[in-house]
């Protein structure tokens, strides 16, 4: 009898040890089971990234004032992904850029505006989406051949007066018979005659303090001697 009941205790205690030992090897496998074996954060793309509650996107800021996805991470364990801005070399802005720079870069365009001469000058510098900026509004003179009065002709630096003496005048006084013909282009005239004038004209005569002045080809007429480019 005694045999008998020390084998039941022996048996029940095995039983009770069996069972708690199963329960300790089968907790990881349940845990496992529980976590749904979900891939460790850093090896996410961002949209699967920011799908998951337990990892954050981790950004870094561009060149051209946005951010860019430099990974993703656990914020509870990890630190957030490492931002290269120290090796970033930045071009600069297009916007202060002169116009020389400008046109050496592909991704500005140099904006420009016309000038009263015909040409062109620098506005200033843009991406290629920024707004076109409107030109200002300036007011050209008129041409020189548009004026009309020898005051006017005078006062400006980019033209001289042309006169023409018809030498029927009745005053005493060399060149009181020369009268405002025109305004030529030029702020100085040409008094030296060109190698060869071609045109078959006669020369036109003018007094002191009046000289004859010359186009490249053939005579312009007289001028004040005040108003004739440097010899040479």
């Amino acid at each position: 009898m005694r045999l008998e009941t020390r084998v039941l205790l022996l048996g029940f205690v095995a039983s009770i040890a069996a069972s708690a030992c199963g329960s300790v090897l089968g907790g990881p496998g349940q845990d496992a089971g529980q976590d749904g074996g979900k891939a460790a954060c850093r090896t996410l793309d961002q949209a699967t990234c920011r799908t998951r509650s337990d990892c954050a996107v981790g950004t870094c800021s561009l060149c051209n004032g946005s951010s860019g996805f430099a990974g993703c991470y656990d914020p509870l364990h990890d630190t957030g992904p490492e931002c290269p801005a120290l090796a970033i070399a930045c071009p600069a802005p297009c916007s202060i850029l002169d116009e020389t720079s400008c046109k050496q870069r592909a991704d500005c365009v140099a904006r420009s505006c016309p000038d009263c001469n015909g040409g062109s000058s620098f506005l200033g510098c843009s991406t290629l989406t920024d707004a076109i900026i409107a030109c200002p509004a300036i007011a050209c003179p008129v041409p020189c051949g548009q004026v009309t009065t020898k005051d006017e002709c005078e006062v400006r630096p980019d033209c001289h007066s042309v006169f023409v003496d018809p030498h029927n005048c009745a005053c005493a006084a060399l060149g009181c018979c020369a009268q405002f013909s025109r305004c030529a282009d030029g702020d100085k005239a040409t008094c030296q005659p060109p190698a060869g004038v071609a045109c078959g004209a006669a020369p036109p005569y003018c007094e002191s303090p009046y000289v004859v002045s010359y186009t490249s080809t053939c005579y312009e007429g007289c001028v004040q001697s005040k108003d004739c480019m440097p010899a040479g």
